[in-house]
Order: C-alpha cells, then structure tokens, then sequence
C-alpha cells in the first residue's frame, strides 16, 4: 500500500473528524468543533452543517479550515501511535442543483434529512490545499489534492443501482461481509464500499481497485465466497 492509498483509507473508514476554523469571536485562533463527514464523488469531504453553528459563522467569514480525522480501530490508549490525517482546505457552498452530493451524504447520515426543514443547514464541500498523514512511526509525510483524492468510477446513479440492488437481494452477503449481523450498503467506489451495521460504519476494501459495474459484481461475489 503506498501513502496515499493509506491516507485515503484512513479517511474513507472513518465518519467524522475535529473541524478547526478561524474564530470570529475570539479573532486569529482556531476554533475546534466536531463534525461528521462523507467525501463526494472525486473524493473531497462533504459537511453538512448549521449556519447558527459558530463554526459556520467562521467558515462564511474565513473559509480557511482543517479536518482532522484520528483512526478509531485502535483501542490502544496512546493516541500518538494512531493513524490520523488532517485535510487542509477551503470551505465552499455546495451548489444548490448538486443533489447527487446531497443524497450521498443522506445515504451516511439519515437522520440528518430532518435538518432540511429547518432551512438554516447548508452543504459545503472542503476543496483541498493539502493532506498531512501521520501512520505511525516513520509514516509521516504531506501529500497534494490530486496524490489523495481519487475519483469514483460509479457516477451517482450507478452508485445507486449497486446499493439498491445489494440492499434488496444480498442481505446474506452482506451479513456475512460484517460477521454475521444485519448491514446495509451506504456506498461504494473503486476502492472499497461502506456498510452499516451495529449502530455504526464498517469500511471493506477490496483486493485490487475496480472500474466498472461488472468488475464490482465480480469482486462483491468474491468477498462473499471467503470465509466468514
């Protein structure tokens, strides 16, 4: 795996991350918040947050920011021997016909479609200046947009079709992908795909990357033939 690959693994597996700002309140420091994220389809995070929030009242201000994710496989408590990479990036108002990019995060996080009636939430994407990647020791390297992002060979609908498909008529498969209880596919791209199951996102990589729907059906039918 090279570094790239391992940095965008670490983002693609996780859900949320520590996003900083640029303060309005207390001018030229940062301001640390929590927010969930999922990444669009070239691979850049999407967030989907309050303009009452006061890290968007920064972002609108200054839309300067980081969002660092920490790798929360490891149960170890030294955090400092945990992966974690940190997208450097400017904030941008999702365009309103872009509603590919709007499903996509709703496919993640369901329950945040209740936020759309209250008309204050809004969809920005962090267009990315720089990754950092730390993976432990002797891993530490910087790594530009185009080293780290990488786009999805499935446009919105295929994407769609392959969830939907896995959803209705591949529950075993996908039971047996996460060890035997009850998931639902929420995403899939060259790399890998996402489930959920038990309250929380599970990430499965596959052996080689694909680039088509036929090469996803071969590598999804592959995963569900190993053992469990």
């Amino acid at each position: 795996m090279n570094k790239s690959e391992a940095a965008r693994q670490l983002f693609l597996k996780q859900s949320f991350g520590v996003l900083a700002t640029v303060s309005l309140d207390v001018p030229g420091y940062p301001f640390g918040s929590v927010a969930p994220y999922c990444a669009d389809g070239e691979g850049q995070p999407i967030l989907y947050i309050s303009r009452i929030a006061q890290h968007t009242r920064n972002i609108l201000a200054d839309p300067r920011v980081s969002l660092t994710i920490v790798d929360r496989s490891d149960d170890s408590d030294d955090v400092q021997a945990r992966g974690r990479v940190t997208c450097i990036a400017n904030a941008r108002l999702v365009d309103g016909s872009e509603t590919s990019v709007q499903e996509r995060y709703f496919r993640y996080f369901p329950s945040a479609r209740q936020y759309q009636q209250t008309h204050d939430f809004e969809f920005f994407r962090l267009e990315l200046v720089r990754v950092r990647f730390i993976g432990g020791f002797g891993q530490i390297y910087w790594l530009e947009p185009h080293q780290f992002m990488s786009k999805n060979p499935f446009s919105f609908e295929q994407e769609t079709r392959i969830i939907d498909h896995m959803n209705a008529d591949h529950a075993d498969s996908l039971r047996h992908y996460v060890g035997g209880v009850s998931a639902v596919m929420t995403g899939i791209d060259a790399e890998g795909f996402d489930l959920f199951a038990s309250g929380r996102k599970l990430r499965r990589e596959f052996d080689a990357p694909i680039g088509s729907m036929e090469q996803a059906r071969q590598a999804l039918i592959a995963m569900a033939k190993r053992p469990a």
